[in-house]
């Protein structure tokens, strides 16, 4: 080894650690994480006694938890997100005796709820090119929303004296969204651009 290898490794057996008592401070709190019962399931399963294939985690959902996901809204989201074009038709589950169990009810919206808040939105091929909605949403320059700011009246709203084709081709022109003959993809794109705006606002 070199002379500086040499000396790098002297350094080890000169250093001494620096035992240090620290204080322990009791105070109470909330935890931000309350720990459940389950856990990713490892597909460690204890076979039959009869030797016949189990095919519990592959062909049917093992959900280690308190609770269990509802089958039907699970089903809903699978087809939700399968570009499969024809599909099994499904089972309509209810609930027998609904007005006894309203805690049933609240979940099965909630789920219901969940399941079309998950879902991607529509899709439609334009006849025409459009621009994409990263490019709708790309902040306007300084003058254009000092403008806009100190004169509000410029932007079109509802009192306006027009046909709402005109009042849809106003609309997108402020937007740099082009109108040709079909005038519903040009809605169709501003509107969806709208949408997109109001999810990243949540989000932030």
């Amino acid at each position: 080894l070199s002379e500086d290898v040499q000396t790098l490794f002297s350094y080890i057996t000169r250093y001494q650690p620096v035992h240090m008592s620290l204080e322990t401070n009791m105070m109470s709190f909330i935890p931000d994480y309350i720990p459940a019962v389950g856990e990713i399931d490892n597909f460690v399963k204890i076979p039959r006694p009869d030797g016949e294939p189990d095919h519990l985690g592959l062909t049917v959902l093992d959900e280690p938890a308190s609770q269990q996901s509802d089958p039907t809204a699970l089903d809903l989201q699978l087809r939700a997100a399968t570009k499969q074009a024809k599909l099994q038709p499904m089972t309509i589950r209810s609930i027998e005796g609904a007005d006894k169990y309203p805690n049933k009810v609240t979940a099965w919206i909630n789920n219901i709820e969940k399941v079309h808040r998950s879902k991607p939105p529509p899709h439609i091929q334009y006849t025409r090119p459009m621009p994409d909605i990263d490019q709708i949403m790309e902040v306007w320059p300084p003058e254009m929303e000092e403008l806009l700011r100190s004169r509000p009246e410029l932007i079109p709203d509802a009192s306006l004296d027009v046909s709402v084709a005109d009042y849809v081709r106003i609309c997108c022109s402020i937007l740099d969204i082009p109108v040709y003959d079909n005038i519903v993809h040009s809605l169709h794109l501003m509107l969806s651009a709208y949408h997109a705006l109001q999810e990243s606002n949540q989000n932030r």
